[in-house]
């Protein structure tokens, strides 16, 4: 294959860090980003990047007029029983977050090589020039996937920048770092601070300046922390309450923050005479905070000026998350307890070195001999009834189990022998027993790359073959976690359905539509009606449904800022939808045209201006395009989250372990 990476490029940012990665696949920035990289619209954004850098080095304020919009919000499953929420920013906001990095970029990075003190995870510049495919058999696996969605695949991956030191939590306890600290100290905690994306104010970016400058106002307008108070309400409906949560960008702006008060632990446990790296260590992944020390004292110390010093940013410790104790730290409970099970799941695999032993006639990776599925599924209950609180971990470490070894399928190997399809079934119906203990969003992304990895061997998509409707009869078995879980962990199995041509029963469907209603969500109602079309009588029902939706939220839009205004959403997700009656079109057409600017005199209207023909275009015989930021015409979707899925190791291969998984936020 001849496709061997992707150049990079300025406005691969918009792909790759300003999206949440719990985010369904029919959604992307890669038609706007496709957009903006027409020559005519690349010449617009380097004009708008000139003016402002202009009134920058004039220390004049920039995107203060008319830059401000309102995220979609909502909610995803955190811990079994608790729930985080989550934004995607509008199209304009991307662009406006795209050219504040333009701006920006070499004082943040600066700022992270000057006081990345405790810091295990801040930016750097990236100076790969391509993002590139590392292994052969990955690419020949998923080469008609890349031929088809291209730069689809270095969305979300948040790695514009390179990130140092550990890409995750796990890395670091795993490193000599953490071995050796534990070896050196007798004394350990661990904090971290309570809700801390949803406490940051804006408003205290200013503060960092104020021992610089006798009040934050003298400072220039043009200044890095006054302007990051303006962009974090620009895409965040003009509240400074909260920094959205999602993107990759507000990990790295909470790391500013995170930083200074670093800075000023460091600076108070000097006076303390307490030194670094001989009375004490300090690591801090995002908001997690490891403290090792030679003495008890100066654990508590330690924690009581992160206390002091963190209040003064509006920004708590979460007192019932505090653990400290005397080293070695030692994994959690469910670890030692879950080891026996994980034993039992492997031993449902050969071992590489035991497989390549056999037999070519023999040469399946899924043993032959039974399985013994009641005895595993009543050792899961009574350990996910045990540590209930890490349900969570449990199941992920469980599916994660499994998916490592069903995708090996990707390096050439046959999972199952053709007279032993029951196998498959006894698997599936495992891993949904296993899945519904805790439906997050990432575990539906592993669900469905493996039952990807199967259908490489099992066609279920023929609706009328027996493979299909025995699929189709596990996941109506658990279709009570689409009832009881929530909707936005689920989304992309809705899109499955529809590529495997599979059907949730009646009662279940008409749940969906009720809890829906409830959640008022326009990216999953764009998901069920694709769905939808399974059933010509069903699929002209939902659209009854849509349509009386997306016109109520429509007529809430006032004409004061509609961008400002949730419902603007419903013209975002549905102004290209090929469903739309010609009334509901025109309408949204009209709420376009009321945003268009008369003029582009200032750099928000230019911007504003291409949004706005974005989200008008047309082919050549009239048709509004059925791939914009919500693709209507998606298919091969277990494929593409699979490629999703395994493109995460691809891109942060770390340690060597092509296999492991990343979770977005933890």
């Amino acid at each position: 294959m001849a496709w061997n990476g992707l150049e990079r490029n300025k406005l691969d940012y918009i792909l790759t860090d300003l999206l949440p990665v719990e985010l369904p696949e029919s959604f992307s920035f890669r038609p706007l980003y496709n957009f903006l990289m027409k020559k005519e619209n690349q010449k617009k954004i380097n004009n708008v990047i000139y003016e402002l850098k202009k009134n920058q080095a004039q220390g004049l304020k920039v995107f203060n007029n008319k830059w401000a919009t309102m995220p979609l919000k909502y909610n995803i499953l955190k811990n079994h029983n608790d729930s985080r929420e989550m934004s995607i920013i509008q199209p304009f906001s991307a662009i406006n977050i795209f050219l504040f990095i333009e701006l920006y970029q070499k004082d943040i990075l600066y700022y992270f090589s000057k006081y990345h003190f405790f810091s295990l995870r801040y930016h750097t510049k990236n100076t790969d020039l391509f993002y590139k495919l590392r292994s052969k058999q990955a690419i020949y696996y998923f080469s008609k996937q890349t031929k088809q969605i291209n730069k689809r695949i270095i969305q979300q991956v948040g790695n514009f920048y390179k990130i140092k030191t550990f890409e995750s939590i796990n890395a670091f306890t795993e490193s000599k770092i953490w071995r050796m600290c534990n070896f050196k100290f007798r004394y350990y905690a661990r904090i971290d601070h309570q809700s801390c994306f949803d406490s940051i104010y804006s408003h205290v970016f200013k503060w960092i300046i104020e021992r610089t400058t006798t009040d934050s106002k003298d400072a220039k307008n043009s200044n890095l922390f006054i302007t990051i108070d303006r962009i974090l309400q620009n895409i965040n409906g003009l509240s400074s309450n909260g920094l959205i949560v999602g993107p990759e960008f507000s990990r790295m702006i909470s790391e500013i923050l995170l930083q200074h008060i670093d800075n000023k632990i460091l600076t108070s446990l000097k006076r303390s005479n307490v030194i670094l790296n001989k009375d004490y260590m300090i690591f801090r992944y995002v908001d997690d905070i490891f403290i090792f020390s030679t003495s008890q004292e100066n654990v508590e110390k330690i924690i009581n000026i992160y206390k002091k010093t963190s209040k003064k940013y509006l920004l708590r410790l979460n007192e019932q998350k505090l653990v400290k104790g005397e080293t070695p730290c030692l994994p959690k409970g469910w670890y030692e307890k879950t080891l026996h099970l994980v034993d039992l799941l492997k031993n449902l695999f050969y071992e590489e070195i035991v497989f390549k032993k056999l037999p070519e006639e023999e040469k399946f990776l899924v043993k032959a001999s039974s399985i013994a599925i009641d005895r595993i599924k009543n050792e899961i209950t009574i350990i996910i009834k045990e540590y209930s609180n890490d349900r969570r971990t449990v199941v992920s470490y469980l599916l994660s189990v499994l998916y490592n070894n069903i995708s090996k399928k990707k390096d050439g190997y046959k999972l199952f022998k053709n007279i032993n399809y029951g196998k498959a079934y006894l698997l599936l119906d495992l891993l949904f027993f296993i899945y519904s203990f805790c439906p997050s969003f990432e575990q539906t992304r592993k669900m469905i790359s493996i039952i990807s990895y199967i259908n490489d061997e099992i066609n279920f998509k023929d609706k009328d073959s027996k493979e299909n409707k025995k699929l189709q009869s596990i996941l109506r078995k658990y279709s009570f976690i689409f009832i009881n879980k929530n909707l936005s962990d689920l989304c992309d199995w809705f899109l499955f359905f529809n590529d495997f041509n599979i059907s949730l029963d009646i009662e279940t469907e008409t749940k969906i539509v009720e809890i829906l209603k409830n959640d008022n969500n326009p990216v999953i109602l764009a998901n069920l009606l694709i769905y939808s079309k399974y059933n010509e009588s069903y699929f002209n029902e939902l659209k009854t449904i849509t349509y009386s939706i997306i016109n109520e939220n429509l007529e809430r839009i006032s004409k004061n800022n509609p961008m400002l205004q949730s419902e603007f959403w419903y013209v975002l997700i549905f102004h290209n939808c090929p469903y739309l009656t010609s009334q509901l079109s025109n309408k949204i057409e009209d709420i376009i045209m009321s945003i268009k600017p008369t003029s582009q005199k200032i750099t928000s209207d230019i911007v504003l201006d291409m949004v706005c023909n974005f989200l008008q275009q047309k082919s050549q015989n009239g048709e509004k395009p059925k791939d914009s930021l919500i693709n209507w015409n998606i298919n091969n979707i277990s494929e593409q989250i699979a490629f999703r899925t395994f493109q995460k190791t691809i891109f942060k291969n770390y340690r060597g372990n092509k296999y492991r998984l990343y979770a977005s936020l933890e």
